[in-house]
C-alpha cells in the first residue's frame, strides 16, 4: 500500500525459541508503543499494515533448514524425520498480532476480538509407496490475513501491540536442539485522535484482557 504523508513506518525484532521435535506453548512478545500512544492526550495510532517475517539466523543445525545457511530463511518444511517418515505427522505454526492476551493461541482466529493479523504455517507428511524406498508425501502450507484484511479501515490501538506465538511438532534441526527464531515486524500506521467516546469503548474492552 502507498504511505501517506503523516503515516508512521516502524520496525522491531523480537526472538523465541523452539525445541526441535517438540510444540512451543503460547508465547507473547510486546511492541512499545509508548511513544506514539497516550490515552490521557487521547493520542491512538491507526494501524494501517502490518508484516512479520521468521528468520533462522544460521539457517538451523539439521532437519529442514540445513541448506539455508546462507539466506538464514524460515524454511516452511519442518515435519518430523524427513528421512523415514513411518507415520503420518502434522506440524504448524501460528504467528499473530492481538491487543489481547489469549491464553492459548488455539483461540485466535479471524474473527476473535482485538486481532490484527494473523498468519500460520503448516505441513504434513503422509507416507506413500514403499516406507523402505522412503516414498512420502509432503504438503506445506502458509496463510496470512493482514490488517487489509481484518480492519481495511485501520485497526486503532492506544496501548503497546503483543504478538503471539505457538507452535506443535515442530522440527527446525536434530531432535531436542533449541533453536532461536528471530521475528522481523514492521508497521506503517497513522497517528489519529481518538474522541472520548471511543476511547471509553476501548477502555471498556480492556477490562476483559
Amino acid at each position: 500500500m502507498p504511505k501517506a504523508s503523516n503515516d508512521l513506518i516502524l520496525r522491531d525484532r523480537l526472538q523465541f525459541d523452539i525445541v526441535s521435535g517438540s510444540d512451543r506453548t503460547t508465547l507473547y512478545g510486546r511492541l512499545d508503543l509508548s511513544d506514539y500512544v497516550n490515552v490521557v492526550k487521547k493520542d491512538g495510532l491507526s494501524i494501517k499494515e502490518l508484516f512479520l517475517q521468521p528468520r533462522v539466523q544460521d539457517g538451523g543445525d539439521g532437519v529442514g533448514t540445513e541448506t539455508l545457511t546462507n539466506t538464514g530463511m524460515f524454511s516452511q518444511y519442518f515435519a518430523g524425520d524427513i528421512g523415514n517418515p513411518s507415520v503420518d505427522k502434522a506440524c504448524g505454526i501460528k504467528i499473530y498480532a492481538s491487543t489481547r492476551a489469549y491464553q492459548n493461541a488455539s483461540d485466535v482466529g479471524i474473527a476473535s476480538p482485538d486481532v490484527l493479523c494473523v498468519e500460520e504455517w503448516s505441513c504434513f507428511n503422509s507416507q506413500s509407496g514403499d516406507i523402505a524406498d522412503g516414498q512420502f508425501i509432503s504438503h506445506c502450507f502458509h496463510s496470512r490475513y493482514g490488517p487489509m484484511d481484518l480492519h481495511p479501515d485501520g485497526f486503532i490501538v492506544v496501548s503497546d501491540l503483543l504478538i503471539g506465538v505457538a507452535a506443535d511438532n515442530v522440527t527446525l534441526g536434530p531432535v531436542d536442539e533449541v533453536t532461536t527464531v528471530e521475528l522481523d515486524v514492521m508497521m506503517i500506521a497513522e497517528p489519529v485522535k481518538i474522541t472520548q467516546a471511543r476511547l471509553d469503548e476501548m477502555l471498556a474492552q480492556a477490562q476483559d484482557l
